[in-house]
């Protein structure tokens, strides 16, 4: 039985093709010998290899006669996206199974690039096993395109020792914060993403549903131009304005915020669940001092996270029977078993409900169990094949709120315009 797990780490967009076209002279000797290729493209998963070989290795024992050929794609998911757009515009077959961000499904699927899953995993078997936000990210239009892979969610960080508790709402986020600022000078008091990139997206669509406010109306189409959108972001820009955030939140991305808080330089942080090992380092002036909650809202009510993560699809191009051994490889490595070993050896978080009650991840990693509240009520942003074509739009005007060159009416206003023309509701 051949196995080879060559996770490439290629530097860029034209190697990853070159790979392609290699592997395809190969496959020739491969079907002669009586094997069945499966290729999986996936990104790394950062830590010790053994645990994931050992993963693809079982499905292999299982499935004699299959060889499984993993290829790790560059960690930057703009690369990711630019050559699954390349590839699968172009008919590409040379892959079976892909990695697809959160924001991704709806649009590889109208484009007819992944295939319809809904075969293997019926949307209302993935609504029994898995958290609400990511299913409502892989069914589209009522059919499954994807199966959750792993997740992120957006999370509230507070320092235990410069407040009595975490926040529930925004008025106590800003009260508890000028107070420990009061007490700690040079202490900022909430750190959060204000560049204009996609984290920025993610923090003031949190944001909108703690106003209350829904991403998409009933019918489809892109809501932004709303009573809640506009508190959401004065309430930001009001952040800034007041002093409560510093300005030069407006140029921050994870890393920058993670970095002033670490350092003991801020009260609050929204960031995502990976900046807590960050803090628990034996060298962290903040280890043992940190706590976590869900992030605050309007009225108290526990708020939402976006979700983030990726999520396991099918090449559309690929043969009825490779699309039987993809979906079979799918549900070995999105089952209970391989989510605990994702989430025990690379800290993913798993999508099921069920591995959060696990006591083996309980034992092994209490901080991922402890997640289960957030990830629960994690939701995606706007479920639209346009929103890669969008988020230049919502980047830019939702900056331009929070850095305060625009108000949030004429943002909003100028956004949903442009949004609408984009999606053809305008017309």
């Amino acid at each position: 039985m051949g196995r080879r797990f060559a996770s490439l780490l290629v530097p860029g967009l034209a190697m990853l093709l070159a790979v392609g076209a290699c592997r395809r002279a190969s496959e020739g000797a491969s079907e002669q010998a009586g094997r069945k290729r499966l290729v999986f493209k996936y990104q790394p998963l950062w830590g010790a290899p053994e645990p994931f070989h050992e993963l693809l290795a079982r499905f292999e024992r299982e499935n004699p006669g299959v060889e499984l050929v993993t290829e790790a794609l560059p960690n930057s998911s703009d690369l990711a996206h630019q050559f699954f757009l390349t590839s699968l515009e172009g008919g590409a077959n040379d892959f079976d199974v892909l990695v697809a961000d959160v924001v991704w499904v709806p649009e590889f699927a109208r484009a007819g690039w992944i295939a319809d899953l809904s075969e293997y995993f019926p949307p209302e078997r993935l609504r029994a096993d898995f958290f609400p936000g990511p299913v409502e990210a892989v069914v589209v239009e009522g059919r499954t395109y994807a199966v959750p892979w792993y997740l992120d969610v957006g999370i509230l960080y507070y320092r235990t020792d410069l407040v009595p508790r975490a926040p529930r709402t925004y008025e106590e986020l800003q009260r508890f914060a000028r107070e420990a600022m009061a007490k700690s000078p040079g202490v900022q008091g909430y750190v959060w993403q204000g560049r204009q990139y996609e984290g920025l997206s993610c923090n003031v669509y949190e944001a909108l549903w703690g106003h209350g406010g829904e991403a998409l109306a009933e019918g489809g189409r892109v809501l932004l131009d709303t009573e809640p959108a506009r508190e959401a972001l004065a309430y930001l820009r009001g952040l800034v304005a007041s002093g409560v955030s510093p300005e030069t939140v407006t140029g921050f991305s994870e890393e920058e915020a993670r970095r002033v808080f670490q350092e003991g330089r801020a009260v609050f942080m929204r960031n995502w669940p990976y900046a807590w090992s960050e803090a628990q380092k034996p060298d962290s002036p903040i280890r043992g001092k940190v706590g976590i909650a869900p992030l605050p809202t309007k009225s108290g009510e526990p708020g939402w996270g976006t979700l983030g993560g990726w999520q396991l699809a099918v090449n559309a191009h690929v043969s009825p029977e490779r699309r039987r051994l993809a979906a079979k490889l799918i549900a070995h490595l999105t089952s209970p078993e391989a989510n605990l070993v994702l989430a025990l050896n690379y800290a993913r978080n798993p999508p099921r409900p069920s591995v959060y009650d696990d006591p083996r991840l309980r034992a092994g990693d209490p901080f991922i169990a402890n997640l289960k509240e957030m990830v629960e009520r994690a939701r995606p942003r706007p479920v639209t094949p346009y929103y890669n074509l969008i988020s230049d739009v919502l980047q830019s005007e939702f900056s331009a709120a929070v850095a305060g060159l625009r108000t949030p009416e004429e943002a909003l206003k100028r956004a949903q315009k442009q949004v609408d023309h984009l999606t053809g509701e305008g017309e």
